[in-house]
């Protein structure tokens, strides 16, 4: 299953403000992968930050939604981050269950 992860923080809490954060921020680059790989999760895409919103997403790969939670505390990122997990789908998938749902009008 592909989930999107949406992190966001508040300024205060940012590696551009915050030191505790920003040396978290620094050690998280090698840990992600490893905690990822450890939990069965595969990193797709990010995480990208974007611009200056205070914000990411990353999009993984799981069977399960635990090992991404599980994913969001063992890295630490739930310290700092507001994280929503939302579950995802392709296109393709999306367009075989429009053909198989029958329309409202």
């Amino acid at each position: 299953m592909l989930f999107v992860l949406t992190a966001t923080h508040p300024p205060d809490q940012c590696p551009t403000s915050n030191s505790k954060i920003r040396n978290q921020f620094k050690a998280s680059s090698t840990e992600l992968p490893k905690v990822a790989k450890k939990l069965g999760v595969k990193l797709i895409a990010g995480p990208l930050i974007l611009g200056s919103e205070h914000e990411s997403i990353t999009i993984v790969e799981a069977d399960q939604v635990k090992s991404v939670r599980d994913f969001t505390v063992q890295t630490g990122l739930v310290q700092w981050n507001s994280i929503r997990i939302s579950p995802a789908i392709t296109m393709e998938e999306g367009q075989k269950e429009v053909e198989d749902l029958k329309p409202l009008y």
